[in-house]
């Protein structure tokens, strides 16, 4: 009798124990920032191949085209994935095109690859705080000398987050 008496007071005090932690919890713990994080999420697919021109300007992937929206206060971000055929070697350059504007120069990157005769995968990233509150656009934008270059199998992604 006294072991089962034991175990019920031991059973009790873990239950007390457990309740008095939650309602510490619930009366005194500070929240967490609700309104920071992934607010939005937009994403295209493209399974065919795109060839690199040879024209002075990047060619914009259309078929990758993602049309989204900034609220006030959200920052953007970017993420492109591709595979990256380089048969012809020479520089392969990408470039983001929002709002079709190319973003290069300081402060956006170029990517610039050198390879050849090879297939490599490739993925870009770009957090703007930049952008205006509003409907934009955005896809990728491609150059080469070699028009013989080409990315296949590319995916593009959007979010917009609080920080």
């Amino acid at each position: 009798m006294s072991k089962s008496t034991g175990l019920a007071v031991l059973a009790l005090l873990v239950g007390v124990s457990a309740l008095g932690l939650g309602a510490y919890q619930l009366l005194f713990a500070t929240p967490t920032d609700t309104k920071s994080g992934i607010k939005n999420t937009w994403y295209s697919f493209d399974k065919t191949s795109h060839y690199a021109g040879q024209a002075p300007l990047d060619i914009a992937i259309d078929s990758l085209l993602i049309n989204f929206t900034v609220k006030s206060g959200e920052s953007v971000y970017f993420h492109f994935d591709t595979m990256l055929h380089v048969p012809g070697g020479v520089s392969f350059i990408f470039n983001f095109v929002l709002d079709s504007v190319i973003l290069w120069g300081s402060p956006y990157p170029d990517w610039i690859i050198e390879q050849t005769n090879s297939t490599l995968p490739v993925s870009l990233q770009l957090s703007l705080d930049t952008v205006s509150a509003g409907a934009h656009n955005v896809t990728i934008g491609i150059y080469s000398r070699n028009a013989a270059n080409y990315i296949s199998s590319s995916t593009l992604l959007v979010q917009t987050y609080i920080p």
